[in-house]
């Protein structure tokens, strides 16, 4: 069963189309707007006596309401060589699994739906256009899942803001974010027109499953480097300390480009992404 979450946004949509989310447009809603004259919006079951009887030019005066409208939504998914990482599961599973929830949620929400990809190029192949689903196919969740992630970096993602379009967007930033904090906020800036809720996919096998004691072999599936270290309370701690940092450091950055990021370590837990958005935190 795909996981439902619940969004909302704190800014007003500005698409005509009919929808969920507050609106600047004017239209049959329940959100008073103000006044106009009746010419201007012909319709007289709206016609306001007492705002006719105060016009200085004696008009025809009616309510104007706002209506609420859909607001696009995106997922942006890193697919460098890191998010390859994880056994049995794969962090792209969760990137999957991440995917056909938005998908799905935006669908019972009423909103169009988009998703992009890419390492160190645009990831076509994996590109799905902006339009109304009725989730993700079972294709292109599994085709997205066995992916094989090779590219050393994530930079293709900061080419993706201008294929976005021009009205803002809820965006689902996915990736480990495993790349330097000057890449991270290039990359917040380049989406800055839009509302991006950073997802932070992290393993507990990359820093708290460590053993105490003994030899391990390390990868950076980006590069390829591999290093031989013996392992031990001092430097598991270590680890620990590192990724904590981190993990504050990026709370920090995201959150002054608007929104906190969403951590996952193994599965979506869509209550707790619901609680997210509702306590904006």
């Amino acid at each position: 069963m795909i996981p439902e979450f619940h969004y909302r946004v704190r800014w007003r949509s500005h698409r005509a189309h009919p929808g969920h989310h507050r609106s600047n447009q004017v239209g049959g809603g329940d959100e008073f707007a103000g006044h106009a004259p009746l010419v201007a919006y012909p319709d007289p079951r709206n016609i306001d006596v007492h705002a006719t009887l105060h016009d200085p030019f004696g008009q025809l005066m009616v309510r104007l309401f706002r209506q609420r409208s859909s607001l696009p939504v995106y997922v942006i998914a890193d697919l460098s060589a890191s998010m390859g990482f994880g056994s049995p599961r794969r962090k792209l599973d969760t990137v999957a699994d991440f995917t056909a929830a938005a998908a799905y949620s935006a669908y019972r929400t009423g909103d169009p739906f988009g998703f992009f990809g890419g390492d160190e190029a645009l990831r076509w192949d994996l590109h799905l256009p902006l339009r109304w689903y009725k989730g993700v196919s079972p294709e292109f969740r599994r085709k997205l899942a066995t992916s094989e992630p090779l590219g050393a970096s994530a930079a293709a993602l900061r080419q993706i803001a201008p294929l976005l379009g021009r009205q803002r967007s809820l965006v689902f930033l996915v990736s480990d974010f495993h790349f330097s904090p000057d890449d991270t906020a290039a990359l917040l800036d380049a989406l800055i027109h839009h509302d991006v809720v950073p997802i932070v996919v992290w393993r507990d096998e990359e820093y708290t499953q460590l053993p105490t004691w003994g030899w391990i072999n390390l990868q950076d599936p980006e590069t390829g480097e591999c290093r031989r270290m013996f392992m031990r309370p001092g430097v598991r701690d270590d680890f620990q300390r590192r990724f904590a940092k981190r993990r504050e450091e990026l709370g920090t950055l995201c959150q002054c480009y608007g929104r906190k990021p969403f951590f996952i370590a193994k599965e979506l837990d869509a209550d707790r992404l619901s609680e997210y958005f509702l306590t904006g935190s």
